[in-house]
């Protein structure tokens, strides 16, 4: 089972390497589900970027590229879910699957109307809330400027916080692997895409 874990991690690694354009394509669109109603709480976008970008701190792709491309995308999924609460108003809030998470709703209200234009920012980085706050922002009739100004802030900071430390992470596995060898790092970020999955499924949403 080990080698076959090794040969896993390697197999990723090169997969990574050659399809570099591919996998940054992936990374956007891994960061615009983020950002989007329903879809964001329960697509795990943020673990496979953070696994992407240690292995471009190891060297698979320029972190550069990683970092701008989830830029963008997160960007662009904000940017997406106000429009669509901007130009439906209550009616997007009725919308499938919308409809199926009443409970998650009524919470980004709430925290919409506790923390007023910051939640765009602060929602970046809360769980389930992530995926409607956006949308609560255009039905509420947040002025764009301020929206926007908001998203771009907060999905750059987004982007900055999670990416760089794993392509940190991604060069300390790198010199790990040369001391160490495959078995500790293959064991190392097991432990921690499981800590991440487990922190994902208990902050699931539930449908109505």
């Amino acid at each position: 089972m080990i080698p076959s874990i090794g040969s896993f991690l390697h197999q990723a690694a090169d997969l990574v390497a050659q399809q570099p354009l591919l996998v940054i394509g992936f990374v956007f669109i891994l960061a615009l589900s983020e950002s989007l109603p329903v879809v964001g709480a329960v697509v795990p976008g943020t673990a496979t970027i953070l696994t992407i970008s240690a292995m471009a701190g190891g060297g698979s792709l320029p972190v550069w590229a990683v970092l701008l491309s989830a830029c963008l995308g997160a960007i662009a999924g904000d940017g997406a879910a106000y429009w669509l609460g901007h130009s439906y108003q209550e009616q997007a809030l009725r919308m499938w699957p919308m409809s199926r998470y009443p409970e998650a709703i009524r919470r980004s209200e709430e925290f919409f109307a506790r923390h007023g234009g910051k939640s765009i920012t602060i929602a970046r980085f809360t769980p389930v809330v992530r995926a409607f706050v956006p949308l609560i922002a255009g039905v509420s009739g947040m002025n764009p400027r301020r929206f926007y100004t908001a998203n771009i802030i907060s999905a750059a900071l987004w982007a900055i916080s999670h990416i760089v430390p794993a392509a940190a992470a991604g060069a300390s596995f790198v010199a790990l692997h040369q001391h160490v060898g495959t078995l500790a790092v293959a064991s190392f970020l097991l432990v921690g895409l499981a800590v991440l999955a487990w922190r994902r499924i208990h902050a699931g949403l539930r449908p109505e």
